[in-house]
């Protein structure tokens, strides 16, 4: 008996998107975008609780430039001149500032040589409306909350779907081509799938307590910070981070260092943090777990894993879901390419062949910042005014600064991640460069984020990047052949010509071939001799064996860097 046989009406749409949070509602926009018929399915209503999601990352601001709405998430009304510096403090903000990591405004301009845009502070119960609201913008988006996932069958022709309305409670059955499980760590779709998640599933557990503080500067000598890292005798136990700029902050109390967080009195710690008794209201407050976890895969024939449903990182350097978008970027033109018609068999397949690695790449260095935050930071006598205690102070000062430096300026970590190997990009043969999570040095290879450049004092490189195929030609190459063969296979290129010498000497090329997410696909100094293969392979429709099994070793170990404890 066919599952849709038990409803009277089954809807259709291209794709389904399961969560509504971050993740689900950038893939909805981006498919949206695209001109792809999305059906979007919560469980919750669309009001967006306590911020979760505090840092925008570079990359992120380039999707949402893309998309139109990066002056929105600049704009929010966060105060564009607040002090974002990370402040070590012993004892209380009345205590002793040990260390500070000075940090640029968020609100300034763009203060990088690599991108036309640069990381903003936009927290999560901003940033989800601005993403609801462009995601709605589209008449072939629908956005459906209070609608629960129960449960999906997959068939040769496409992936039926029961979900359950909280208002009627009845069932309906949605049928889609394709299916993106964007439901979070404890993700339903992925645990019907069967796939697994590994790393470490258990770091600590923590508590987040928003708060109300109506003018916390009159209240210590620290100054405003974008964070606080509050140290005490038994370790890193809380740090303290602007929300609004304004009067809203959030407390996190850590579970490291064996701290137990249920035995703790909150109103107690809020007063701890301050060193003195004071006014305040608490917003909320809430218990989680921290894991780094990695899903064994990102698919499963026609349906999807993205963001926390298949990599959960620890929130240390705000990774998670700057990487979640990064997942959205790489998928949405391949399903739109699928449905078009123009896609290949391997192009789909190659989403957990690219992104797999790199989320390995930035789940291992959110351990990593953890690590350095909570690591050996016992010390019994660190608010002691003596001369034991000052020299404390310092010695672990310098250490917090030398380490923690990496991790608030990774721009690396943002821009550097490369898709090589991949079954649909061709190498041009050269070296790849040494990993560096921290720093950055722009690159065209095959599989990099293509380097910006200003076109002109307005335009950057980045804003000829459409939906399809673009091909940057810097010099008096006659590409005919290579547009004809994607014209004959329907591969949406435009091209456009660049007359700037340190733009080609950025790229090292007198052609390159962009993706539609930003990446390169391939590169030369003349068009290959036989156009239609390397179109193929593009489209995902070419011989991939030899880059399969390069993947499978690369993948494998990632993987074992991941489950090794070794950091």
């Amino acid at each position: 008996m066919n599952i849709t046989d038990h409803f009277a009406f089954t809807k259709k749409t291209s794709v389904l998107i399961v969560g509504g949070g971050p993740i689900g509602l950038a893939m909805a926009a981006e498919l949206g975008w695209r001109g792809i018929s999305v059906t979007m399915v919560e469980q919750q209503d669309e009001k967006t609780g306590p911020a979760k999601m505090l840092l925008v990352g570079v990359r992120t601001m380039e999707f949402c430039r893309h998309l139109g709405i990066a002056p929105a998430v600049r704009d929010w009304g966060f105060p564009p001149d607040f002090c974002m510096d990370n402040i070590f403090v012993a004892g209380s903000l009345n205590g002793f500032e040990i260390a500070r990591v000075p940090m640029a405004p968020m609100g300034g301009p763009v203060d990088s040589v690599f991108s036309p845009e640069r990381q903003r502070h936009c927290p999560q119960t901003w940033f989800d409306p601005i993403l609801r609201d462009k995601a709605a913008s589209y008449p072939h988006v629908q956005l459906r909350y209070q609608t629960r996932f129960e449960s999906l069958i997959q068939d040769e022709d496409g992936v039926t779907t029961i979900v359950r309305d909280h208002a009627t409670g009845e069932q309906e059955a949605i049928r889609s081509d394709y299916v993106v499980a964007a439901d979070g760590n404890n993700s339903k779709v992925r645990q019907q799938l069967g796939i697994e998640m590994r790393g470490f599933p258990y770091l600590d557990t923590s508590i987040n307590i928003e708060i109300d503080i109506p003018d916390l500067n009159s209240l210590h000598k620290m100054g405003n910070a974008g964070r606080y890292a509050m140290i005490g005798p038994e370790g890193m136990w809380a740090t303290f981070v602007a929300i609004d700029g304004r009067r809203t902050w959030r407390l996190t109390l850590y579970g490291a260092n064996d701290i137990d967080v249920d035995a703790l009195d909150i109103d107690a710690a809020i007063q701890r943090l301050v060193g003195r008794p004071f006014d305040y209201k608490i917003i909320s407050s809430g218990k989680w777990v921290r894991r780094m976890v990695v899903a064994d895969a990102f698919c499963d024939d026609r349906v999807f894993l993205a963001g926390d449903a298949c990599h959960t990182h620890p929130p240390n350097g705000g990774f998670g879901m700057n990487t979640g978008i990064g997942d959205v970027f790489d998928l949405g033109w391949k399903l739109e390419a699928t449905l078009s018609g123009w896609g290949g068999p391997q192009l789909l397949a190659s989403y957990d062949k690219e992104r797999r690695p790199a989320c390995h790449r930035a789940a291992n260095e959110s351990l990593a910042n953890y690590r350095r935050l909570t690591a050996e930071t016992r010390f019994p006598g660190i608010e002691e005014v003596t001369e034991e205690g000052r020299k404390l102070r310092r010695k672990l000062g310098q250490h917090l600064e030398q380490e923690n430096i990496k991790a608030y300026q990774p721009i690396g970590i943002h821009l550097g991640y490369t898709y090589d190997p991949s079954p649909i990009n061709v190498s041009d043969g050269t070296p790849r460069p040494a990993a560096d999570l921290v720093g950055y040095v722009p690159n065209a290879r095959a599989g990099s984020r293509a380097p910006h450049f200003w076109v002109s004092p307005a335009v950057s490189v980045l804003d000829l990047f459409g939906p399809g195929y673009t091909l940057l030609r810097f010099g008096r190459i006659d590409a005919s052949g290579l547009i004809a063969a994607a014209r004959m296979k329907n591969v949406p290129i435009t091209v456009h010509d660049i007359v700037s010498p340190d733009a080609r000497a950025l790229y090292g090329c007198e052609l390159c071939l962009v993706r539609p997410d930003g990446h390169v696909a391939w590169r030369g100094d003349a068009i290959p001799v036989d156009c239609m293969r390397l179109i193929d392979r593009m489209r995902g429709a070419g011989s991939a064996a030899a880059a399969l099994t390069a993947d499978a070793l690369e993948l494998a170990a990632h993987a074992s860097a991941v489950v090794s404890p070794r950091f």
